[in-house]
């Protein structure tokens, strides 16, 4: 979990645990922003979507009581698992796609698919489902959740 303090006064000390004490003996101020996760997904595999989702659903079961502490898991779909996602191929992963649905229905996973792979495999980015978000370039949307915004993988 991450904590941002906010100073008051001149001086803090830092105390193991997120707990600032202040010089002046002010109570701590500080404030928790939700963990953040990347499903790691092997490219090339839709057996490997189907275990992100899966430790997702669990995850949610396990944490319901305190999803509030946590972001959607992240899945970033690239490679020829792309056509999971389209309508066009839904008799063939019916369900995958319920799960997937389903599980962003609950803000448990946000799916974003790369438009360069889809484009690639021939796909229309109009048939994509509603609940999948697109992103440029997968791999570079990989690095900068990891780099960038400190995602952890899950």
């Amino acid at each position: 979990m991450l904590f941002v303090l906010v100073a008051i006064g001149w001086s803090a000390t830092a105390i193991s645990g997120g707990t600032t004490l202040h010089s002046n003996g002010l109570v701590q101020a500080e404030e928790s922003v939700p963990d953040t996760f990347l499903a790691r997904i092997e490219l090339d595999d839709p057996d490997a979507v189907v275990g992100a989702l899966e430790r997702a659903e669990r995850f949610y079961f396990k944490e319901s009581a305190n999803l509030e502490k946590y972001s959607p898991i992240v899945l970033v779909i690239h490679g020829s698992e792309v056509c999971i996602f389209y309508k066009e191929n839904y008799d063939i992963y019916k369900a995958v796609v319920d799960l997937a649905a389903r599980l962003s229905a609950f803000n448990v996973v946000d799916i974003r698919v790369c438009e360069t792979s889809a484009k690639g495999l021939g796909l229309d980015l109009d048939t994509l489902f509603p609940f999948v978000y697109t992103v440029t370039y997968g791999p570079a949307e990989v690095v900068r959740l990891i780099e960038v915004e400190k995602y952890r993988y899950f």
